[in-house]
Protein backbone atom coordinates (compact mmCIF):
# COMPACT_ATOMS: atom_id res chain seq x y z
CA UNK A 1 0.00 0.00 0.00
CA UNK A 2 1.42 3.62 -0.54
CA UNK A 3 -0.11 6.66 0.38
CA UNK A 4 -1.54 9.58 -1.52
CA UNK A 5 -0.38 12.25 0.53
CA UNK A 6 2.63 14.58 -1.10
CA UNK A 7 5.91 13.26 0.68
CA UNK A 8 8.59 15.82 0.08
CA UNK A 9 12.34 15.19 -0.70
CA UNK A 10 13.78 16.52 2.80
CA UNK A 11 12.24 17.49 6.25
CA UNK A 12 13.44 18.94 9.67
CA UNK A 13 15.53 16.64 11.65
CA UNK A 14 17.83 16.88 15.09
CA UNK A 15 20.91 15.10 14.29
CA UNK A 16 23.85 14.47 16.12
CA UNK A 17 26.74 14.38 14.48
CA UNK A 18 29.07 12.41 16.75
CA UNK A 19 28.90 11.78 20.25
CA UNK A 20 29.10 14.32 23.26
CA UNK A 21 28.29 17.34 24.58
CA UNK A 22 24.69 17.88 23.11
CA UNK A 23 24.83 21.94 22.15
CA UNK A 24 28.45 20.55 20.36
CA UNK A 25 26.61 17.40 18.37
CA UNK A 26 23.11 18.38 18.35
CA UNK A 27 22.18 20.19 15.12
CA UNK A 28 18.44 20.67 13.46
CA UNK A 29 19.03 20.50 9.75
CA UNK A 30 15.85 21.84 7.76
CA UNK A 31 17.22 19.66 4.46
CA UNK A 32 17.65 16.24 6.13
CA UNK A 33 16.46 13.45 3.54
CA UNK A 34 13.42 11.84 3.90
CA UNK A 35 13.34 8.31 5.15
CA UNK A 36 13.66 5.47 2.15
CA UNK A 37 10.16 4.32 1.17
CA UNK A 38 9.16 1.52 3.97
CA UNK A 39 9.88 -2.45 3.28
CA UNK A 40 8.18 -4.88 3.78
CA UNK A 41 6.94 -5.44 7.57
CA UNK A 42 7.26 -0.92 7.74
CA UNK A 43 5.44 1.99 7.97
CA UNK A 44 6.15 5.28 7.29
CA UNK A 45 4.53 8.03 9.62
CA UNK A 46 4.02 11.62 9.57
CA UNK A 47 5.13 12.79 13.63
CA UNK A 48 2.94 14.92 14.64
CA UNK A 49 4.67 14.82 18.62
CA UNK A 50 7.69 13.58 20.46
CA UNK A 51 7.95 13.06 23.93
CA UNK A 52 11.71 14.06 25.40
CA UNK A 53 12.64 11.56 28.27
CA UNK A 54 16.27 11.43 29.47
CA UNK A 55 17.11 8.25 27.73
CA UNK A 56 17.18 10.72 23.94
CA UNK A 57 20.12 12.50 25.67
CA UNK A 58 22.01 9.61 27.08
CA UNK A 59 21.90 7.75 23.81
CA UNK A 60 23.12 10.93 21.70
CA UNK A 61 26.42 11.53 24.68
CA UNK A 62 27.03 7.99 24.56
CA UNK A 63 29.24 7.00 21.25
CA UNK A 64 27.81 4.14 19.54
CA UNK A 65 30.53 2.12 17.24
CA UNK A 66 30.43 2.84 13.26
CA UNK A 67 27.50 6.02 13.77
CA UNK A 68 27.93 8.95 12.32
CA UNK A 69 24.99 10.67 12.38
CA UNK A 70 21.84 10.17 14.56
CA UNK A 71 18.20 11.42 14.23
CA UNK A 72 17.37 11.62 18.52
CA UNK A 73 14.50 11.18 20.48
CA UNK A 74 12.89 8.05 20.75
CA UNK A 75 9.19 8.28 21.39
CA UNK A 76 6.68 9.79 18.87
CA UNK A 77 2.87 9.62 17.96
CA UNK A 78 1.81 10.17 14.25
CA UNK A 79 -0.31 9.56 11.60
CA UNK A 80 0.59 6.53 9.38
CA UNK A 81 1.11 7.52 5.52
CA UNK A 82 2.89 4.44 3.93
CA UNK A 83 2.82 0.92 4.33
CA UNK A 84 5.34 -1.47 3.04
CA UNK A 85 4.55 -4.66 0.87
CA UNK A 86 3.41 -7.46 2.95
CA UNK A 87 1.10 -10.19 3.58
CA UNK A 88 -2.45 -9.03 3.37
CA UNK A 89 -2.44 -10.93 6.67
CA UNK A 90 0.51 -9.60 8.10
CA UNK A 91 -0.71 -6.71 9.68
CA UNK A 92 -4.20 -6.88 8.99
CA UNK A 93 -5.27 -3.77 11.49
CA UNK A 94 -2.79 -1.30 9.97
CA UNK A 95 -4.38 1.36 7.57
CA UNK A 96 -3.06 4.68 5.88
CA UNK A 97 -4.43 7.32 8.11
CA UNK A 98 -4.41 5.78 11.68
CA UNK A 99 -3.07 7.88 14.61
CA UNK A 100 -0.32 5.26 15.92
CA UNK A 101 2.65 6.01 18.66
CA UNK A 102 5.45 4.05 20.46
CA UNK A 103 9.09 4.14 20.76
CA UNK A 104 11.78 3.75 18.55
CA UNK A 105 13.03 0.07 18.27
CA UNK A 106 16.50 -0.21 20.20
CA UNK A 107 18.02 -1.91 17.01
CA UNK A 108 17.06 1.16 14.84
CA UNK A 109 18.00 3.83 17.20
CA UNK A 110 21.74 2.41 17.35
CA UNK A 111 21.59 2.21 13.55
CA UNK A 112 20.36 6.32 13.31
CA UNK A 113 16.61 6.04 13.28
CA UNK A 114 15.45 8.69 15.75
CA UNK A 115 11.55 10.10 15.99
CA UNK A 116 12.46 13.22 16.47
CA UNK A 117 12.03 14.42 12.98
CA UNK A 118 9.24 15.29 10.55
CA UNK A 119 9.07 11.54 8.90
CA UNK A 120 10.05 8.37 10.62
CA UNK A 121 10.28 4.81 9.29
CA UNK A 122 9.64 2.09 11.55
CA UNK A 123 9.12 -1.85 11.65
CA UNK A 124 4.57 -1.91 12.15
CA UNK A 125 5.08 -4.31 15.21
CA UNK A 126 6.70 -1.45 17.09
CA UNK A 127 3.15 0.62 17.04
CA UNK A 128 -0.15 0.76 18.76
CA UNK A 129 -3.18 2.58 17.74
CA UNK A 130 -3.96 6.02 19.74
CA UNK A 131 -6.99 5.25 21.58
CA UNK A 132 -10.01 7.42 20.90
CA UNK A 133 -9.92 9.32 23.78
CA UNK A 134 -6.23 9.87 24.78
CA UNK A 135 -5.06 13.61 23.44
CA UNK A 136 -2.10 13.24 20.28
CA UNK A 137 0.09 15.20 22.32
CA UNK A 138 -0.27 12.47 25.16
CA UNK A 139 -0.08 9.71 23.57
CA UNK A 140 3.70 9.96 22.48
CA UNK A 141 4.41 9.90 26.30
CA UNK A 142 1.83 7.28 27.33
CA UNK A 143 2.81 4.72 24.61
CA UNK A 144 6.19 4.99 25.08
CA UNK A 145 9.10 4.73 27.39
CA UNK A 146 6.85 5.95 30.66
CA UNK A 147 3.99 3.74 29.67
CA UNK A 148 5.90 0.62 28.53
CA UNK A 149 8.64 1.05 31.45
CA UNK A 150 5.58 0.85 33.65
CA UNK A 151 4.33 -2.21 32.23
CA UNK A 152 7.41 -4.33 32.25
CA UNK A 153 8.13 -3.27 35.95
CA UNK A 154 4.27 -4.71 36.74
CA UNK A 155 5.10 -7.52 35.12
CA UNK A 156 8.65 -8.34 37.22
CA UNK A 157 6.81 -7.26 39.86
CA UNK A 158 3.91 -9.61 40.02
CA UNK A 159 1.82 -7.74 42.50
CA UNK A 160 -1.34 -8.27 44.10
CA UNK A 161 -4.13 -6.33 45.43
CA UNK A 162 -3.50 -5.19 49.01
CA UNK A 163 0.41 -5.53 48.75
CA UNK A 164 2.38 -1.92 49.65
CA UNK A 165 5.26 -0.76 47.46
CA UNK A 166 7.37 2.53 47.52
CA UNK A 167 7.66 4.30 44.42
CA UNK A 168 11.05 6.40 44.17
CA UNK A 169 10.70 9.34 41.94
CA UNK A 170 6.52 9.08 41.80
CA UNK A 171 6.14 12.73 40.27
CA UNK A 172 8.25 11.21 37.19
CA UNK A 173 7.48 9.96 33.94
CA UNK A 174 7.04 6.21 35.06
CA UNK A 175 5.99 7.56 38.43
CA UNK A 176 3.19 9.41 37.08
CA UNK A 177 1.90 6.31 34.98
CA UNK A 178 2.85 3.80 37.55
CA UNK A 179 1.34 4.99 40.38
CA UNK A 180 -2.25 5.00 38.67
CA UNK A 181 -1.84 1.44 37.37
CA UNK A 182 -1.03 0.30 40.91
CA UNK A 183 -3.83 2.39 42.69
CA UNK A 184 -5.98 1.04 39.67
CA UNK A 185 -4.89 -2.86 40.76
CA UNK A 186 -5.89 -1.70 44.35
CA UNK A 187 -2.04 -1.44 45.44
CA UNK A 188 -1.14 0.16 48.79
CA UNK A 189 1.25 3.55 46.98
CA UNK A 190 3.90 5.25 49.27
CA UNK A 191 5.35 7.73 46.67
CA UNK A 192 8.87 9.16 47.19
CA UNK A 193 8.66 13.15 45.40
CA UNK A 194 9.32 16.74 46.50
CA UNK A 195 7.09 18.43 48.58
CA UNK A 196 5.93 20.60 45.48
CA UNK A 197 5.01 17.89 43.72
CA UNK A 198 3.16 16.19 46.56
CA UNK A 199 -0.57 17.17 45.35
CA UNK A 200 0.13 15.43 41.67
CA UNK A 201 1.60 12.32 43.79
CA UNK A 202 -2.09 12.35 45.49
CA UNK A 203 -4.07 12.67 43.30
CA UNK A 204 -2.68 10.05 41.34
CA UNK A 205 -3.30 7.43 43.41
CA UNK A 206 -1.04 7.47 45.86
CA UNK A 207 -2.13 7.00 49.65
CA UNK A 208 1.29 8.35 51.29
CA UNK A 209 3.64 10.84 49.99
CA UNK A 210 7.18 11.37 51.51
CA UNK A 211 9.31 14.30 50.89
CA UNK A 212 12.86 12.99 50.41
CA UNK A 213 13.61 17.03 51.14
CA UNK A 214 11.99 17.03 54.68
CA UNK A 215 14.09 14.66 56.46
CA UNK A 216 18.05 14.36 57.21
CA UNK A 217 17.98 10.86 57.26
CA UNK A 218 14.97 9.90 54.70
CA UNK A 219 16.33 6.19 54.96
CA UNK A 220 15.97 6.30 58.60
CA UNK A 221 12.63 7.70 58.75
CA UNK A 222 11.29 5.08 55.93
CA UNK A 223 12.79 2.72 58.63
CA UNK A 224 10.19 4.19 61.25
CA UNK A 225 7.36 4.36 59.14
CA UNK A 226 7.72 0.09 58.01
CA UNK A 227 8.30 -0.65 61.42
CA UNK A 228 5.65 1.71 63.65
CA UNK A 229 2.60 0.14 65.41
CA UNK A 230 0.29 1.06 62.25
CA UNK A 231 2.46 -0.26 59.49
CA UNK A 232 4.44 -2.47 57.82
CA UNK A 233 7.56 -3.30 55.73
CA UNK A 234 6.85 -2.92 51.78
CA UNK A 235 6.21 -5.79 49.40
CA UNK A 236 8.57 -4.13 46.78
CA UNK A 237 10.48 -0.99 45.82
CA UNK A 238 9.94 1.00 42.87
CA UNK A 239 13.51 3.01 42.37
CA UNK A 240 12.84 5.19 39.00
CA UNK A 241 15.80 7.38 39.98
CA UNK A 242 18.78 5.40 40.94
CA UNK A 243 19.46 6.06 44.20
CA UNK A 244 21.99 3.06 45.33
CA UNK A 245 21.56 4.35 48.73
CA UNK A 246 17.71 3.34 48.76
CA UNK A 247 18.79 -0.04 48.18
CA UNK A 248 21.50 -0.19 50.96
CA UNK A 249 19.44 0.61 53.36
CA UNK A 250 16.23 -1.47 52.24
CA UNK A 251 16.34 -4.51 54.96
CA UNK A 252 15.03 -1.77 57.43
CA UNK A 253 12.04 -1.61 55.02
CA UNK A 254 11.83 -4.08 52.53
CA UNK A 255 10.40 -7.23 53.59
CA UNK A 256 12.90 -10.05 53.84
CA UNK A 257 11.20 -11.92 50.42
CA UNK A 258 10.60 -8.40 48.90
CA UNK A 259 12.19 -7.25 46.33
CA UNK A 260 13.60 -4.03 44.77
CA UNK A 261 13.24 -2.97 41.30
CA UNK A 262 15.78 -0.85 39.74
CA UNK A 263 15.12 0.80 36.08
CA UNK A 264 17.86 3.35 35.77
CA UNK A 265 20.63 1.17 34.39
CA UNK A 266 19.24 0.46 31.41
CA UNK A 267 20.70 -2.95 29.21
CA UNK A 268 23.80 -2.75 31.22
CA UNK A 269 21.50 -3.33 34.71
CA UNK A 270 22.65 -6.35 35.03
CA UNK A 271 26.03 -6.28 36.06
CA UNK A 272 24.72 -4.06 39.10
CA UNK A 273 21.86 -7.21 39.61
CA UNK A 274 24.52 -9.55 40.00
CA UNK A 275 26.87 -7.70 42.31
CA UNK A 276 23.91 -6.81 44.33
CA UNK A 277 22.54 -10.61 44.16
CA UNK A 278 25.55 -12.51 44.53
CA UNK A 279 28.09 -10.39 46.37
CA UNK A 280 28.29 -12.11 50.44
CA UNK A 281 26.69 -9.62 53.00
CA UNK A 282 30.49 -9.45 54.50
CA UNK A 283 31.87 -7.67 51.01
CA UNK A 284 29.13 -5.12 50.67
CA UNK A 285 26.11 -7.33 49.33
CA UNK A 286 22.44 -6.70 50.76
CA UNK A 287 20.23 -9.38 52.05
CA UNK A 288 17.27 -8.61 49.64
CA UNK A 289 16.46 -8.75 46.21
CA UNK A 290 17.73 -6.55 43.25
CA UNK A 291 16.28 -7.01 40.31
CA UNK A 292 17.06 -4.63 37.07
CA UNK A 293 14.52 -3.65 34.49
CA UNK A 294 15.17 -2.85 31.15
CA UNK A 295 11.79 -2.23 28.88
CA UNK A 296 12.82 -3.27 25.65
CA UNK A 297 10.64 -0.82 22.99
CA UNK A 298 7.45 -2.98 21.61
CA UNK A 299 4.09 -2.41 20.29
CA UNK A 300 3.14 -5.22 22.74
CA UNK A 301 3.63 -3.19 26.01
CA UNK A 302 2.42 -0.14 24.06
CA UNK A 303 -0.82 -1.86 23.48
CA UNK A 304 -1.05 -3.48 27.12
CA UNK A 305 -0.64 0.49 27.92
CA UNK A 306 -3.14 1.18 26.03
CA UNK A 307 -5.49 -1.37 28.08
CA UNK A 308 -4.95 -0.03 30.94
CA UNK A 309 -6.16 3.01 29.94
CA UNK A 310 -9.07 1.94 28.57
CA UNK A 311 -9.93 0.18 31.30
CA UNK A 312 -9.57 3.66 33.21
CA UNK A 313 -6.75 3.21 34.99
CA UNK A 314 -4.92 5.51 33.69
CA UNK A 315 -6.65 8.57 33.71
CA UNK A 316 -4.09 11.52 33.56
CA UNK A 317 -1.17 12.27 31.73
CA UNK A 318 1.19 15.01 32.70
CA UNK A 319 2.79 17.12 30.31
CA UNK A 320 5.48 19.28 31.56
CA UNK A 321 5.17 21.67 28.45
CA UNK A 322 4.82 21.79 25.02
CA UNK A 323 7.55 23.09 22.42
CA UNK A 324 7.78 23.76 19.14
CA UNK A 325 10.24 21.59 17.01
CA UNK A 326 12.50 24.39 16.72
CA UNK A 327 13.25 24.55 19.96
CA UNK A 328 13.26 20.76 21.32
CA UNK A 329 17.32 21.74 22.17
CA UNK A 330 15.48 23.52 25.26
CA UNK A 331 14.27 20.29 26.46
CA UNK A 332 16.72 17.52 25.98
CA UNK A 333 18.85 17.98 28.94
CA UNK A 334 20.99 15.14 30.49
CA UNK A 335 19.62 14.88 34.11
CA UNK A 336 21.88 16.09 36.88
CA UNK A 337 21.74 12.76 39.46
CA UNK A 338 20.52 13.68 43.14
CA UNK A 339 23.13 14.04 45.52
CA UNK A 340 23.76 10.44 47.23
CA UNK A 341 22.52 10.67 51.01
CA UNK A 342 25.12 9.09 52.89
CA UNK A 343 22.87 8.58 56.18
Amino acid sequence: MSSQTHIPQTMKAWVAFGAGDLKNVLQLKTDWPIPSPPKAGEIMIRVSYVAINPGDAKMIAKPIPFRKAAIAGMDFVGEVIQVGPSSPLAFPELHLGMIVAGTVPTINILSGVGSLAEYLVVPAHAVAEKPSGLQECAAAGLLGIAGQTSTALLRAANLQKGHKVLLNGASGGVGCVLTQMLHGMGVHVTGVCSSKNAPLVRRLGAQEVVDYTAYEDLYGHLTSLATSIDNRPFDAIFDCVGNDMLYYRCPGYLTVDGKYYSIERGPFGFIAQFKFNHWPVLLGGIPRTYSSVFSNPSGSSAREIVNWFERGCVKEVPIDSVFEMNDALRVITIPTPPPPNLN
